[in-house]
């Protein structure tokens, strides 16, 4: 599959955080309490720290933490803790055990690979529903942190139209297309039996699609347009080639 990958300044999570939604730490050696500073693309929700208070529900990640760091040796974080106002710092309102291991991880439909239980596992939808996020850059946000950081007093640009600015900008994007927005590059996945898989994290359209058999040939899918056809629906035939009515007298559909 050849695709057309996202510019690096937009891809902001590395691959553990972008596909497994987790994040790992290490606690300091003493102290009260503990600070952690994730770089999610999502911002942390914290509804209740409490498992048995029903804000609890509204949470869209969970903390682990660990002695040794190793599978079967993690367990949820049930201790007071809070939420910075950043949506990205997360204290610990008591110690883990010197030099602990701690993670954070974002709900996720698999439950992740931390926790003991099926109670302690991050079921949710908070990684999926990430997937894609380091695509775009909304032009107005480019246009707003342009004239933050440039235009006014004392700065570069002492005084300029927003106007102009959007005008410049859309100019600049047309200057990209003629070179870093045609990157292509290729991967090559296996589809697993669900028909489904995560794109890469740099994905943003694709430009051709194959599938190899057996032998090593590559065979071209074509989009479903004039090239190919869509059904409306598949009708069930017997050896013969005749379709095929249940007991109500209606053609029995089958797949393609």
């Amino acid at each position: 599959m050849a695709i057309q990958p996202a510019s690096d300044g937009l891809v902001t999570e590395n691959a553990q955080q972008y596909f497994q939604g987790s994040q790992g730490f290490r606690a300091a050696a003493a102290g009260t309490n503990q600070t952690f500073i994730t770089d999610f693309d999502t911002e942390l929700i914290l509804g209740d720290w409490n498992p048995v208070n029903l804000n609890y529900g509204l949470n869209n990640f969970k903390v682990y933490t660990s002695p040794s760091g190793v599978p079967g040796s993690w367990s949820e974080w049930v201790t007071s803790m809070s939420v910075g106002g950043d949506g990205r710092t997360i204290q610990l309102d008591a110690a883990p055990s010197a030099n602990a291991y701690v993670v954070v991880q974002l709900m996720i439909l698999t439950g992740g690979k931390y926790g003991n239980t099926e109670a302690e596992k991050a079921y949710g939808e908070t990684v999926e529903d990430n997937y894609g996020s380091y695509q775009y850059t909304k032009l107005s946000d480019v246009v707003a942190n342009f004239i933050v950081g440039y235009v006014g007093q004392g700065k570069l640009i002492p005084n300029a139209k927003r106007t102009d600015i959007i005008f410049h900008t859309k100019r600049a994007m047309q200057e990209f297309s003629y070179d870093t927005l045609k990157s292509i590059k290729s991967a090559e996945l296996t589809v697993p039996a669900s028909l489904t898989l995560v794109l890469p994290q740099d994905y943003v359209n694709y430009v051709k699609m194959s599938w190899i058999d057996p032998l090593g040939v590559k065979h071209p899918i074509y989009p479903t347009n004039n090239l190919t056809t869509s059904p409306f629906y598949t009708q069930a035939q017997d050896s013969a080639g005749i379709p095929t009515q249940d007991n109500f007298g209606n053609d029995v559909e089958g797949t393609s």
